[in-house]
């Protein structure tokens, strides 16, 4: 049994997290496509859609990185009233859904119907610019840089800043000159894992950048997949390379960069003091409130005017209704369907992805089986490669036969299942791994010698004791996957909507008033929040924002 078991995780390993990628770089190169690299790579279109990738990824990630520095220090080194409910809400973005934000700034910055413009009785802000496009990303993103840094200096032995202060520097000297310098693997990690989120992102760039003609890779992949030939999907694939290129690079800089650690002197590690704000308390906290007002707030509070609006851009309370919410919970037929296929999606992918991970870190953690130290880094891959790269490598992989078995699942939920579980795998494995972990083997020692097998050990002592790491794993690979658009949009087809989708095709093309989706945004941020909250609780705060 647990050579079968153990022997079936692997296989699935295989299947979700390399073959499809070995088999898409194989047909590229090998295949019988006619597909002209030169000509792809030197057309004008592509040339500008890579030029523009670099320059918001760049931009995102400079951006990123200022709000993400103003906020460390006073979250985590001074005595700023309501710290830790500050930091949850400010690190709340990271569940949601960006291209929701991107709905939210619409809303807001549109030239003609933007709430704000509307508000100053002319057109101040225009999203659909190069601009809006960097402000949109950093609004979500930022939380890449600002998580790695509030981690890193949480952990941080504070005994170089102590002896920095007691020399005579300034707060903030010891913070750019002590602090910073010591986490800053993990500070340049987060800026990595920005420009590749930016570089990878979907939703935004089709929202906002495609009305404004600013088109990027993902953008111009998803137009060559649409065409609706083989030809336009190898095309979409062979462009996809850039994409992993570039996830390859920045998945090798940051092992490089965790790996790397800076010695201190240090004794017994002490909780670091506080610096006190003094007269300045309460106007920096005025300061980090109105950032959390324009980074959070402000675009949920837009969903929600817009959600209840009969005329966008009218926020009178004659222009007040509860008709979206009827016409697209009871009139719209694709609601029902496609949160049914969410839940279902969500469900099958984060039970298996759950069940999966469980072996797989018990392959890691609790066997001796030669190389086991590379699945962290096999599921990890995946994670780190663009969604677009991983549904064109599925869709050549899956169309026509399952490693020469003559099965197709294109246009399936099946495929969109697999998609899911291959992307998030590598959450199961790191929180069921961090159960493990707190496991001695003693317990199962005393399990063999009392006469049960290797099944009954894991029924009877692990899953009991693993229960609430189990429970996290499944929320967390729910909350992505219940929403979730880059891959669905590339594998979705008819019948087979999500809410995702829904919510993208209600924006872009077919709900003129625009409250229809507001309408799904609205309900998605809450099934977020709530799922948050839960891992919260049941972890007891260990994962969840």
């Amino acid at each position: 049994m647990q050579i079968l078991i153990l022997g079936i995780s692997l296989l699935f390993l295989f299947v979700l997290c390399l073959y499809p990628f070995g088999t898409l770089i194989g047909k590229i190169i090998f295949g019988s496509e006619n597909i002209s690299l030169m000509d792809l790579f030197t057309n004008s279109s592509t040339l500008t859609a890579v030029l523009n990738t670099l320059i918001i990824s760049l931009g995102t990630a400079f951006l990123s990185t200022i709000i993400a520095l103003l906020l460390s220090w006073p979250l985590t080194r001074t005595d700023l009233p309501g710290k830790k409910i500050l930091r949850s809400l400010f690190c709340l973005p990271y569940a949601i859904p960006p291209f929701i934000g991107a709905i939210a700034w619409i809303y807001l910055a549109n030239p003609q119907t933007g709430i704000i413009n509307k508000l100053l009785g002319y057109s101040v802000l225009n999203i659909y610019s190069y601009t809006g496009l960097i402000w949109a990303m950093s609004g979500f993103f930022y939380t890449y840089i600002l998580l790695s840094l509030l981690s890193a200096l949480d952990r941080m032995d504070s005994s170089l800043e102590e002896a920095a202060r007691l020399s005579g520097a300034g707060p903030l000297k010891v913070f750019f000159h002590i602090s910073l310098p010591l986490v800053f693997p993990s500070f340049l990690s987060g800026i990595l894992l920005v420009i590749l989120a930016s570089a990878a992102s979907f939703g935004i760039p089709a929202l906002i950048g495609n009305p404004a003609r600013i088109y990027m890779i993902t953008t111009k992949i998803f137009t060559l997949q649409k065409m609706g030939t083989m030809n336009g999907i190898y095309s979409g694939a062979t462009l996809s390379l850039l994409l992993l290129g570039i996830a390859i690079i920045v998945l090798v800089i940051n092992a490089v960069l965790l790996k790397k650690k800076f010695q201190v002197i240090s004794g017994k590690t002490a909780r670091p003091s506080l610096i006190s704000l003094g007269n300045y308390k309460w106007p920096l906290f005025i300061i980090i409130c109105m950032m959390l007002f324009f980074l959070l707030f402000l675009p949920l509070l837009a969903i929600a005017i817009s959600a209840f609006s009969k005329l966008q851009g009218d926020i009178s309370l004659s222009n007040f209704t509860i008709d979206n919410f009827i016409r697209i919970f009871s009139e719209v037929e694709e609601t029902p369907r496609a949160l049914l296929n969410s839940l279902k999606l969500g469900f099958v992918a984060a039970s298996v992805a759950t069940i999966l991970g469980l072996f797989l870190s018990y392959l890691e953690q609790k066997t001796k089986i030669k190389g086991r130290s590379l699945i962290s880094i096999i599921v990890a891959f995946p994670y780190a490669t663009p969604g677009t790269v991983i549904a064109l490598a599925l869709i050549i992989t899956f169309s026509s036969n399952i490693m020469g078995i003559p099965i197709s699942l294109y246009n399936t939920l099946t495929l969109i299942g697999l998609a899911y579980i291959a992307k998030y795998l590598n959450f199961a494995v790191r929180t069921t791994g961090d159960g493990l972990q707190q496991i001695h083997d003693c317990l199962h020692e005393a399990a063999r010698i009392s006469g049960a097998d290797w099944w009954t050990s894991i029924k009877t002592i692990w899953i009991p004791i693993l229960t609430p790491s189990l429970v996290a794993s499944f929320f967390l690979v729910f909350m992505p996957t219940f929403s979730e658009l880059t891959m669905t949009i590339l594998l979705t087809g008819p019948g087979l909507e999500t809410l995702g989708t829904l919510l993208f095709q209600l924006q872009e093309y077919s709900d003129i008033s625009g409250g229809g989706a507001a309408v799904l945004a609205l309900f998605i941020v809450l099934v977020i929040a709530i799922i948050n909250y839960t891992v919260k609780l049941i972890s007891k705060g260990k994962y969840g924002l």
